[in-house]
């Protein structure tokens, strides 16, 4: 019986199932046949392998196929055990941390269905969005969306004449926003039109929308900072108001354990990711990817749900580095929570502005205000100072404060 079976399967309940291993696991293995069964039957599975037993590299593209549905958890004590690349989330190296995950998998499942049954998944604007991650998409299968939703393009205009897009004559219809931005600055203002989606169903999260719009409004003043174009100024506004919808949704999940995640962050000085992981068994990184991609936001957003508290991140990534900048700023200075170190990423934006000083490319705006020219005065010096700390703090203070001062309205309130 042993040779036929060569592995134990015990029932954890609720469809949970754990197959426990002691050989070296290659693709003519008995194993892979009764994984593939319980992966059909189960709703999770947990391949838990003893001491000398191996996951061989050989077995990788068998393990992939396997691994597709989601539902595969590996348990190992050693890494030497497991000769191929998995996902963090699905390899443990105690059962009792694989058998959390599954509890954490359950929460993403409850929220993501919360998701798809929002008033904004089946809106126009959601249409669009989906439809402009198709490369071949026209103006014409635009129009003949909006065409149905005249509100919608009240909207998109009110958004398209917004300081955002640096425009000093009004655009009048969705042709000249379309002939001025192109389509990609269409995909900018349905992304902003989805946030304001998100902010009516969270409209009781006030501080945490707060967060992101100022989030939004400081990572795109390092853009123009630095000098980049108005397509990615655009990307990094987008990007700053919906770094953190997967906060919104995990808090809008279950509000009182959120306020205890909350609380732990506080009190116990813990990071907000750690906090939410030991109350849902997921940080709000996870889920805000997995709601970006299931609303169909454009790849180029993932990684700002993804990634914003990572302390790593790539120096030619200007969009996420002014995000995870301005992100930790507002956390440190503004909201006195603990914050992930973005001082690194500075001299990577001193020395953008430094380049475009160079050429003349720096982005300014002329003064209007005592505020801006206040802000126009610290900003003055050459050579990337700006990026300077502790420089840096009091050019990112100003600028929010001006953002501050210019109302609700100008913060989209």
């Amino acid at each position: 019986m042993a040779e036929q079976y060569p592995f134990q399967i015990v029932n954890h309940g609720d469809n949970v199932f754990e197959m426990i291993v002691g050989d070296v696991i290659t693709p003519d293995h008995k194993v892979a046949e009764a994984l593939g069964i319980l992966l059909t039957k189960c709703d999770y599975v947990i391949l838990s392998l003893k001491e000398n037993a191996v996951l061989h590299e050989s077995f990788t593209d068998k393990m992939a196929e396997l691994s597709s549905s989601g539902r595969l958890l590996v348990v190992a004590r050693a890494d030497g055990q497991i000769q191929m690349a998995l996902p963090e989330t699905k390899k443990f190296n105690e059962l009792q941390a694989a058998q959390s995950r599954v509890n954490g998998e359950r929460n993403l499942e409850k929220i993501l269905r919360q998701v798809e049954n929002m008033p904004l998944m089946q809106s126009s604007a959601n249409k669009l969005l989906n439809m402009l991650r198709d490369p071949k998409v026209t103006f014409e299968n635009i129009e003949e969306v909006t065409s149905k939703d005249p509100k919608l393009v009240m909207r998109m205009l009110k958004i398209a004449n917004s300081a955002v897009f640096s425009r000093r004559m009004p655009f009048e219809n969705l042709k000249a926003v379309v002939t001025y931005l192109g389509l990609d600055g269409i995909k900018e203002i349905i992304l902003q039109e989805t946030f304001e989606g998100f902010a009516q169903v969270f409209a009781n999260q006030r501080e945490k929308l707060a967060h992101m719009r100022r989030c939004a409004h400081l990572a795109t003043w390092i853009g123009r900072l630095i000098g980049v174009d108005i397509n990615l100024l655009s990307r990094m506004n987008s990007a700053g108001l919906l770094h953190d919808i997967g906060a919104l949704a995990l808090c809008f999940y279950d509000s009182q354990e959120y306020a205890r995640a909350t609380m732990k962050v506080r009190n116990d000085k813990k990071s907000v990711c750690e906090a939410e992981i030991e109350v849902f068994v997921v940080a709000h990184l996870e889920l805000g990817m997995l709601m970006a991609q299931k609303v169909g936001m454009p790849d180029y957003l993932w990684p700002a749900m993804a990634k914003h508290h990572d302390r790593d991140v790539p120096s030619e990534d200007l969009l996420l580095i002014s995000v995870v900048t301005a992100n930790g700023y507002l956390n440190q200075f503004i909201e006195n929570l603990p914050f992930t170190p973005y001082e690194p990423l500075l001299p990577v934006l001193a020395e953008k502005r430094r380049k475009k000083e160079a050429v003349g490319r720096v982005l300014a705006r002329p003064a209007q205000t005592s505020a801006q020219s206040a802000i126009d005065s610290l900003i003055s010096g050459n050579d990337g100072e700006v990026f300077k700390v502790p420089y840096v703090y009091d050019i990112l203070k100003a600028e929010l404060d001006r953002f501050m001062l210019a109302g609700t309205a100008a913060q989209g309130m």
